[in-house]
């Protein structure tokens, strides 16, 4: 697996790229409702909500646009699970950086 992929639980075992989410929305907002229209009409648009109400919607970069998806998650518990993936990954990369200057020491 790529280093540069961290995986973020969005609920329901639904993951998304951590690296690739640009927004993480409420869905009650005007703005968002036609970005919504609009990305389903260009099947845009993923329900990952299992017929539960859509409590976040979270916009990610793709090679082909924006995909949005919605989520039943709150926005706070998103955001939270984000921090928590990005303070793992830099404790990983610090614990690997000490290994190569134990090693480059040990020379």
């Amino acid at each position: 697996m790529n280093n540069n992929i961290h995986f973020v639980d969005i609920g329901f075992s639904n993951y998304v790229d951590a690296g690739k989410i640009l927004t993480v929305n409420r869905p009650d907002s005007s703005p968002i409702k036609r970005s919504l229209q609009h990305a389903k009409e260009a099947g845009r648009f993923l329900d990952l909500t299992q017929g539960k109400k859509t409590r976040s919607i979270i916009t990610q970069s793709s090679n082909t646009g924006l995909i949005f998806t919605a989520s039943a998650v709150q926005t706070s518990t998103i955001m939270n699970r984000i921090r928590e993936t990005e303070v793992k990954q830099s404790k990983r990369m610090a614990g690997k950086l000490i290994e190569k200057s134990v090693e480059v020491g040990n020379q």
